[in-house]
């Protein structure tokens, strides 16, 4: 057991002096980097780094404490073996002399320890005071700054403590010495031939001395176990603050999950509305459809009008012509019979019945052109109301952006929230290793507790013996008087140790409890954790998918408003040809009006003419009357060939420009 101690000590003790190294030289980068950097955000992040650096050096020389105080009660343990080795005559046995060199060589390895801790101590001393320098220059960040000092302060306390323990240990060592040189001063005695009455006496004091360590020695185990105690109250503080925060974590995972409820459901809003404006879409790419068939059907139809307007044209061409005929045919047979004039008559009428179908069929191309205006107004009705939707598809597409926006930067918070609650509980599974760490030691001292209160039981039989040998009969009353109050006081402190002993069992049961507990929850916020970020994954790639899905709907309904622009140009012209084309053509129909009314009328004129002039001739003789005849209807015939002429070029222009209209609007 004592070369476990030792084995253990050394191993301690160099690592102790490997972390101090490397501590030294990341506390020296920290410093250079600190001066160095100009940037406040990482000077800050540096400042944390040197906060946490101190804390985990403070944890070390803790821990190095602890083991040193271990090892210091197992010398008061050995201590006990002194008392009785002095007390024996034949002390120079091989036993007592190995367990004068073991107490020796343990005693040694303290003075060491405590030596290197001390060290140790001032280097982290220093820093402090340089980080307490360094921190200095974040006044200015308020609530971050106060922390950052409360922290400093609560590592000089700890280092306060921690030194305390240290001169605690260093009387104990030096009381070790003392016993060490008494042991000393017992050999050279014993090496001597003559004994004497005045080196009793001086064995007689050293002896009482050694009681009074003792008793010294069970008093600092008292107050290292009242301090371990305090400790340990400080645990239960920890833990509590630890409880009101997982207390605090809670109601705020329960508004994350809520407001993940409510970001999938605002989610399936989106993916409606874009299903819907995608459906939107969709018709309205069967409207424009739809428009273009009309206007298909609508150019089909002006094709037709223009097809019967000039069948029309033609139909009065071969009228005219064959006006003209029968004109020549009446100046031919003016001086026949009167069955020509009611042949002309019959023929007349016949020409008026066909100009009143050809104004009937104009009155019907009329209607069919109004048809078509009408026609033209609905479709551009339906290409207003088509605007409209777009544009309300549009204000939709614009609605579904911003709520992708504020769905971006909620999961945006969500994954810092999400962030700060893993760093919280990596504190918290900390703070319950280093409680699982303290309560160990704690159960190993109470362990070395119980075994020095058996040897402390051996120790009054030792002490009852040296009293009845050695000393007479007033020095023996004197030191039973001091043995009995002796042991009272080793009873009561023995009672108080099994007490203080079963508290500390308790709570150390307590504090496992607590800490599985603690394990448990920090479990169940770590799978919450990793749920939140692969939902939030599943999030931002719906978020791609609908983005990139927003862009297709954006650039479809940018080529349908081309289209439509392009289609409501292309019926705006053509409205306005067509319009042109019905008022040429309505003025075409008054001139071919006013030529045929003005045809009739002359053609009325010289049968009129005819029949005076057969009547005042009737009586002049045949051949005269032939003469003169033939005079005056040569003479006739070119006075109305003239105006018959005038009127032939004008239809034939007329028809020419018709025809190049048509094939102008063919063209179109």
């Amino acid at each position: 057991m004592d070369a476990d101690i030792l084995h253990e000590e050394g191993v301690s003790g160099d690592e102790f002096n490997s972390m101090e190294l490397e501590a030294g030289s990341s506390r020296a980068d920290i410093l250079d980097g600190i001066s160095s950097g100009g940037e406040v955000n990482e000077e800050f992040g540096r400042a944390n780094e040197i906060l946490t650096r101190v804390e985990l050096d403070l944890a070390c020389s803790s821990e190095k404490l602890v083991n040193l105080s271990v090892l210091t009660m197992h010398l008061a343990t050995r201590e006990t073996d002194f008392e009785s080795f002095m007390s024996e005559k034949d002390n120079m046995q091989v036993e007592s002399m190995e367990k004068a060199l073991e107490f020796d060589l343990l005693s040694g390895i303290l003075d060491s320890e405590v030596k290197e801790l001390n060290k140790f101590m001032e280097h982290l001393e220093t820093y402090i005071i340089s980080s307490r320098e360094a921190i200095s220059s974040f006044k200015h960040l308020g609530e971050t700054f106060f922390k950052m000092e409360e922290k400093l302060l609560d590592s000089e306390e700890s280092l306060k403590q921690s030194r305390d323990q240290v001169s605690e240990i260093k009387m104990q060592a030096a009381d070790f010495h003392r016993i060490l040189s008494c042991l000393h001063g017992n050999e050279n005695r014993n090496d001597e031939n003559g004994v004497n009455v005045s080196e009793g006496d001086r064995l007689s004091s050293g002896n009482t001395k050694i009681k009074m360590q003792t008793i010294e020695q069970q008093r600092h185990i008292l107050r290292m176990l009242e301090k371990s105690l305090a400790r340990e109250i400080d645990l239960e503080k920890k833990f509590a603050e630890s409880r009101q925060i997982e207390e605090e974590l809670k109601p705020r995972i329960h508004t994350l999950e809520e407001g993940m409820v409510s970001m999938e459901e605002e989610t399936m809003d989106v993916s409606e509305r874009l299903f819907e404006a995608q459906n939107a879409a969709v018709v309205f790419m069967g409207i424009s459809k739809e428009l273009l068939g009309r206007l298909q059907l609508a150019q089909f139809n002006l094709n037709n009008s223009t097809h019967r307007e000039t069948e029309l044209r033609s139909k009065l061409e071969e009228s005219t012509v064959k006006l003209k005929a029968k004109e020549s045919a009446l100046r031919t047979l003016q001086s026949s019979d009167t069955r020509l004039s009611d042949f002309v008559q019959a023929q007349v009428d016949t020409l008026k019945e066909k100009l009143t179908e050809v104004e009937k069929k104009f009155i019907l191309a009329d209607s069919e052109a109004f048809t078509m205006r009408e026609k033209a107004d609905s479709l551009e009705k339906q290409l207003k109301e088509s605007e409209l939707n777009l544009s309300n598809a549009k204000a939709s597409l614009d609605e579904s952006r911003e709520q992708h926006d504020a769905l971006y930067s909620l999961i945006n918070t969500l994954e810092n929230d999400t962030a700060d609650l893993k760093a919280k509980l990596f504190e918290a599974e900390k703070r319950a290793h280093n409680a699982e760490s303290k309560c160990k030691l704690i159960v190993e001292t109470n362990t070395e507790l119980i075994e020095e209160l058996s040897l402390l039981k051996g120790q009054d039989l030792t002490s009852e013996k040296v009293d009845f040998l050695e000393m007479q009969l007033k020095e023996s009353e004197i030191r039973l008087l001091n043995a009995v109050a002796s042991a009272e006081a080793s009873q009561e402190k023995q009672n108080m140790l099994y007490s203080t002993i079963g508290d500390m069992e308790n709570l150390i049961e307590d504090l496992k409890l607590k800490v599985s507990k603690a394990e448990n929850r920090a479990d169940s916020a770590e799978d919450k954790c990793i749920i939140l970020s692969e939902t939030n994954s599943e999030l931002s790639e719906e978020l791609r998918f609908l983005r990139g899905r927003l862009g297709c709907l954006e650039a479809s309904l940018n080529q349908a408003e081309e289209m439509k622009m392009a289609t409501a140009r292309d019926i705006g012209i053509r409205t306005q040809l067509i319009a042109n084309l019905l008022m040429q053509l309505g003025m075409e129909r008054e001139r071919l009006h006013q030529q045929i009314s003005g045809l009739a009328t002359e053609n009325k004129v010289l049968i009129v003419k005819l029949k005076q002039t057969y009547k005042d001739h009737s009586i002049v003789q045949s051949h005269e009357n032939k003469g003169n005849v033939k005079d005056f209807l040569f003479s006739k015939q070119d006075s109305t060939a003239a105006p018959a002429r005038e009127t032939k070029e004008e239809i034939t222009k007329s028809s020419v420009g018709g025809s190049e209209f048509t094939r102008h609007f063919c063209f179109l």
